[in-house]
């Protein structure tokens, strides 16, 4: 079958080309009548526009690039559907970048910039030392990373979350409380869950301790280093998990060990993806606004590339959702 060109659709409208393309592309001046008699020839030809020719027309490809570790986590899995979804409002098509936390794959993904093949870039990856960023700041939105200080950045209110946690496990009873913590080479506003863990912990005479688990090695690397905790002496009665996998994964290991949650061990997590709260109910976490985190980075990128003034940074609240592993029942 015959692939219907826009030529077809201006020869069934009975208008040049150049008329066709400023109805698709919704630029300059087109009468109503011509307009509605494009978009009937459109619609009887079943004609499908190419969107390769259309951002040639418009300077714009109508595609975003979001960068982040792994999909695979709930977090950015979630996320990920969330900034798809909103784009999707305004016309626009994700690009979906797994940098697997490889410097050298976000580099790659920061030249389709370069090379026009998106318009803007949301980053939710936590490598280091890439310099290529400052070359586009006016295109870029960032989410928990502080990239550069002309970048505008929206994160939860990660600290408030750290504080959160902590107060919920020592008004639980728990006086020796293990917090867990990513890469500490690496700075992101996420470090801030450990300061709010550190100011509860201290406020109530108690002595902060830490376990590094980064971000990017694989489950069963975390597993041996949670389960060698366990094995070396463990006498926490409480875990500030950081994040609901390592949370999840203390479980796991807590009861092949045989301890009890939460008589023994209590633990909170963070992030509150609806994924986690439906396959583990039973964990309190905290919960971060994946939506509204979404929504504020599509708009704030929206705003940049229309050449609006944005805000630098934009802090969002978290929640305490509580249940089983704090001895909360849920209702």
């Amino acid at each position: 079958m015959k692939r219907v060109t826009i030529h077809d659709v201006a020869k069934e409208a009975g208008v040049s080309v150049t008329t066709v393309s400023r109805v698709l592309n919704d630029r300059g001046y087109i009468s109503t009548e011509m307009k509605e008699k494009v978009l009937k020839a459109i619609k009887e030809l079943n004609y499908i526009p190419n969107e390769m020719a259309r951002s040639f027309f418009s300077n714009q490809s109508k595609f975003i690039a979001l960068i982040v570790p792994t999909t695979e986590n709930p977090f950015f899995g979630e996320l990920t559907f969330r900034i798809e979804k909103a784009l999707a409002k305004f016309g626009y098509h994700l690009f979906i970048c797994n940098s697997l936390n490889d410097p050298e794959n976000e580099e790659k993904y920061l030249r389709l910039l370069n090379e026009k093949r998106v318009d803007g870039i949301i980053v939710g990856s936590h490598n280091v030392d890439i310099s290529e960023y400052k070359n586009y700041e006016n295109q870029i939105v960032s989410i928990e990373r502080k990239l550069t200080e002309n970048i505008p950045m929206i994160q939860s209110d990660d600290y408030n979350g750290g504080v959160l946690a902590t107060r919920e496990l020592i008004s639980q009873g728990c006086s020796n409380i293990l917090c867990v913590i990513g890469d500490k080479n690496v700075e992101t506003p996420a470090n801030d869950r450990s300061l709010g863990y550190i100011s509860e912990m201290e406020k109530n005479n108690l002595k902060p301790r830490f376990i590094e688990i980064p971000f990017q090695i694989g489950y069963e690397e975390k597993y041996k280093i949670i389960k060698d905790t366990f094995q070396t002496k463990f006498n926490f009665d409480g875990v500030f998990a950081g994040d609901d996998v390592n949370a999840k994964l203390f479980m796991n290991v807590a009861k092949e060990m045989n301890y009890d949650i939460p008589e023994d061990i209590k633990i909170v997590g963070f992030d509150g993806t609806q994924t986690m709260r439906s396959l583990v109910p039973e964990l309190s976490t905290v919960v971060q606004p994946i939506e509204q985190l979404a929504n504020e980075a599509v708009k704030i990128l929206l705003d940049l590339l229309q050449g609006k003034k944005v805000k630098k940074e934009s802090t969002l609240p978290v929640e305490l959702y509580l249940s089983r592993t704090t001895n909360r029942i849920k209702n």
